[in-house]
């Protein structure tokens, strides 16, 4: 079986990324065998990433070895995921175009970090982009600025993880429940965080939901530890199934995400209302500026809700459902299937 290469930032237990390596096995695994290319530091520390068993269904290779790209049966060179490019990438993607292997750069972003420096800078970021057969962002911005400032074509289409099929989970949920995810992104506001989660809990009660919170990674569960709130023990290591933790957001009366993106990748793509809350001490004035890099904006302002993206400043809205998000998971369903069938064509052909 013909092999396929994708390096991404895997095996670290971040849940927005095992999303897009299980999406990026679901859907090419029939045809392909996988190939993820790991941060080298995983090879010197083990992990738990090695009882997952998806990394017992995919070959694993550190983002250092280059040799690989000699093998006749690598059909292609996969970026595949976040702002991923020039950084750990760059090795294995001059080697692959060196030996001529078809190579796509795919669910990706392309904002401020490749449009500063001098003209030399401008070149290398040029001649990188020029050489994929195909690209694909997943914001507007991202396109425009392919177009305008590299003068490449890519297309736009939902985040890779939109086409993960959920996975029924192996213990019981409750009858009524909210999500909420927090962020420990080493620069917190605990005492905004605070407030926001004691008005979520006023919100659920009302509603008489219960709150399941569900940890994106082993540090955002020290720091709701660290705040008083204890993960249950189903809950502890969900991070490493990114189809459950979707199945458990789908059945979820709303969804609340203190600082995660993918939280947004999920309710969006499942039809559930999704209020993303950025919560740090910072300055605000650009959030609805349609040039804002701010990812997890830029994804609820392409599908028209932006008003579902908050800050401190908004401490005293009201939440709401709002049906839209169902019309989005309905045509965002459409465009990821079609993305998969041109990406499958574009590789074979």
């Amino acid at each position: 079986m013909e092999r396929i290469i994708i390096n991404g930032f895997f095996g670290k237990g971040n849940c927005g990324d095992e999303a897009i390596l299980h999406t990026w096995y679901e859907k090419l695994s029939p045809e392909f065998r996988i190939v993820a290319s790991v941060d080298s530091d995983l090879f010197e520390r083990p992990g738990n990433f090695e009882n997952n068993k998806i990394y017992h269904s995919i070959d694993l290779i550190h983002n250092r070895r280059l040799d690989i790209f000699c093998r006749e049966d690598i059909k292609a060179y996969i970026i595949g995921g976040g702002g991923l490019g020039l950084g750990f990438g760059i090795e294995q993607w001059l080697h692959a175009s060196i030996r001529n292997k078809k190579m796509f750069y795919l669910g990706t972003i392309v904002h401020e970090e490749f449009l500063i420096g001098d003209e030399h800078m401008y070149q290398i970021n040029k001649n990188f982009f020029k050489s994929f057969n195909y690209i694909m962002v997943r914001d507007h911005i991202s396109k425009k600025n392919l177009k305008e400032k590299f003068g490449v074509d890519s297309d736009n289409y939902p985040d890779i993880a939109f086409a993960l099929t959920p996975e029924k989970t192996n213990f019981s949920l409750p009858k009524k429940f909210m999500t909420v995810t927090v962020r420990d992104n080493g620069n917190n506001d605990k005492d905004s965080i605070m407030k926001w989660l004691e008005k979520i809990k006023k919100f659920a009660k009302e509603r008489t939901c219960e709150i399941i919170y569900l940890p994106f990674d082993k540090t955002d569960k020290f720091l709701l530890k660290s705040i008083g709130i204890e993960i249950p023990e189903e809950y502890q290591q969900i991070y490493w199934q990114p189809k459950m933790v979707k199945y458990i957001m789908s059945k979820a009366e709303m969804v609340f995400s203190l600082g995660r993106f993918h939280p947004l990748v999920f309710s969006l793509s499942t039809g559930v209302t999704c209020y993303y809350i950025q919560c740090q001490e910072t300055d605000y004035s650009w959030r609805y500026d349609k040039n804002t890099q701010d990812k997890s904006f830029n994804i609820l302002n392409d599908w028209g809700l932006s008003k579902h993206y908050l800050t401190n400043d908004d401490i005293d809205c009201k939440f709401r459902k709002n049906s839209k998000f169902y019309a989005v998971a309905v045509e965002s369903q459409k465009r990821i299937i079609e993305f998969f069938d041109n990406l499958k064509e574009k590789i074979n052909k």
